[in-house]
């Protein structure tokens, strides 16, 4: 699939829902709050559990998408703080840029993207899942401490982080699959149908989120050079990583295209919450989403052509 076709099958479906959320946002002004809530408490959880329960994911394969993972995040911080030494940021926008490029939006725009990408193939979402649950946990930790919380405003947000269904719905998941226990029909019909609502909500959201968002010309290059680096720099340090670690095939172009998602929207809610720059942290969100649908479909089609 050559990249024209990679923007026509993939990114244009998707672009299609954002247009038109973002179309009935300026007419009826939703409740992005209440979408957001919708998301994280009952579309995610639900997702979830179906997609562990019915993957076939071996252990090796958990282990290698966590050392991953852990590595990315490693250096995506190091890139950060760096690039924010050498541009002298004071420190409150050293630390909104850090998030900007570290925290991803690959629940709202990456299950999707994923879901298009591999066809809905459980083992792909599934990987894609584990990587959501780990954004999450770098969200309310280490984003919530760059972000200038105190010791106990992060025991807060940990035990706030506790709470979350998602984590039991993994842990639901993982017991059901890991002993084969098989979830009666009217329990999982359900939860199947609430997963495969997911995707048009997340991504109608998104473009409610878009038109939302305000454009501030003062730090227009700061916003262009942590969309560069959280849609170009952060796949290559991927791929270099991917090669480190031997991964292939599925598990690699999974973890490839997870690299490229664009900015969440959890850094400009931290910025806002800590006044860190907030005006900054909106824009990053909005232009890395728009370009976003040029660099993913890049990245979706070298996923295809390096890790075949």
């Amino acid at each position: 699939m050559n990249m024209i076709q990679t923007f026509y099958h993939i990114i244009v479906p998707i672009l299609i829902p954002i247009a038109i959320g973002a179309l009935l946002h300026r007419k009826f002004r939703f409740d992005l709050g209440g979408f957001s809530k919708m998301i994280l408490y009952y579309y995610v959880p639900a997702l979830a559990f179906v997609k562990i329960y019915e993957a076939r994911l071996p252990f090796r394969v958990l282990l290698s998408v966590f050392g991953f993972l852990i590595l990315q995040l490693v250096v995506m911080i190091f890139i950060g703080f760096l690039i924010s030494r050498i541009m002298r940021y004071s420190p409150g926008m050293s630390a909104s840029f850090a998030n900007s490029v570290t925290l991803t939006n690959n629940g709202n725009v990456g299950i999707p993207v994923n879901s298009m990408a591999f066809h809905q193939n459980p083992a792909a979402m599934s990987i894609q899942v584990i990587v959501v649950v780990f954004e999450l946990f770098v969200t309310f930790t280490y984003g919530v401490l760059n972000a200038g919380k105190a010791r106990a405003g992060l025991k807060k947000s940990l035990a706030d982080f506790a709470r979350m269904p998602v984590l039991y719905a993994i842990l639901a998941g993982t017991l059901f699959h890991t002993f084969n226990m098989t979830l009666p029909e009217p329990l999982l019909s359900p939860l199947e149908g609430i997963a495969d609502g997911m995707l048009p909500f997340a991504l109608a959201t998104i473009g409610a989120q878009i038109v939302s968002s305000k454009w501030h010309r003062d730090t227009a290059r700061a916003v262009l050079l942590s969309s560069f680096t959280r849609l170009i720099l952060a796949p290559l340090c991927a791929y270099v990583i991917i090669q480190l670690l031997d991964l292939h095939g599925l598990t690699a172009q999974a973890l490839f295209i997870a690299s490229a998602i664009p900015t969440s929207r959890n850094s400009a809610a931290l910025a806002l919450e800590y006044d860190n720059e907030p005006g900054f942290a909106a824009q990053a969100v909005l232009v890395s989403t728009l370009l976003s649908s040029l660099t993913l479909t890049v990245v979706i089609d070298l996923a295809g052509v390096w890790f075949a």
